[in-house]
């Protein structure tokens, strides 16, 4: 008798709770286009480099050339105000250094190569990011807009194609791949565009808007990115 008790009572939880989810007013799929990823290979990255490596005196272009980048979202919103949140994306940038130092000789004391170009390198990086996590919401309504924190794991995969000029003049190719694992918190604004205005539409768009990305990563150290997130998709 007992165990039938315990049977319908959890029964009828699960009914209500079923119930009162689905008669919230909010959509369980989003899908989203970040512009951020291309903003932060093209402006934040390139900031950074040329205040922490300044060229030397003399040297010309860039130390790094940032080039375009995209990045997917999707959220899964599993209770009104917590949702699964899951990126994939990818840009790619060049890095350029040089230096001069004594010019390289053979054995009869023959220049090989010039001091300008005792040293160089060139490469070509593609970066692959990627990212799981939980936003949680902080509103009003039973809904998932508005303010959100996202504690996330992420990975980014940086395959580098570069070029050396060696101290003894020869040229070496080399082709790696890095990967660097990092846990942060990030933090922003989501807005539903039409439900502001009162439509109930099925499908509809909103903009995320990230105000801070701020964690550790495993391979650099303290991980700070400032606007990592401008994305526009549609809820359905």
């Amino acid at each position: 008798m007992n165990i039938k008790k315990i049977i319908i009572f959890i029964s009828s939880i699960v009914f209500i709770s079923s119930a009162v989810l689905n008669a919230q007013d909010y959509l369980k799929h989003s899908l989203g286009i970040d512009f951020g990823t291309t903003l932060f290979a093209m402006g934040t990255i390139p900031i950074i480099t040329d205040l922490v490596f300044k060229p030397s005196e003399g040297a010309s272009g860039k130390f790094y050339d940032g080039k375009f980048g995209i990045r997917l979202s999707y959220n899964y919103t599993y209770l009104p105000k917590q949702s699964i949140d899951v990126t994939l994306g990818f840009y790619a940038f060049d890095t350029h250094y040089g230096s001069s130092g004594n010019p390289t000789t053979d054995g009869a004391g023959n220049i090989i190569s010039s001091a300008a170009l005792n040293k160089f390198y060139n490469g070509s990086t593609i970066a692959i990011p990627a990212s799981i996590g939980v936003r949680f919401y902080f509103n009003k309504s039973n809904t998932p807009s508005g303010f959100f924190l996202l504690p996330k794991v992420g990975m980014t995969t940086f395959i580098v194609n570069g070029k050396e000029l060696r101290d003894d003049g020869s040229i070496r190719y080399k082709t790696t791949a890095v990967y660097d694992f990092y846990i942060s918190g990030e933090m922003g604004f989501r807005i539903d565009l039409f439900s502001q205005m009162g439509s109930d539409w099925d499908v509809r768009p909103f903009i995320d808007i990230s105000l801070l990305d701020f964690g550790y990563s495993f391979t650099p150290g303290i991980r700070l990115i400032p606007l990592p997130r401008l994305a526009i998709g549609i809820l359905f």
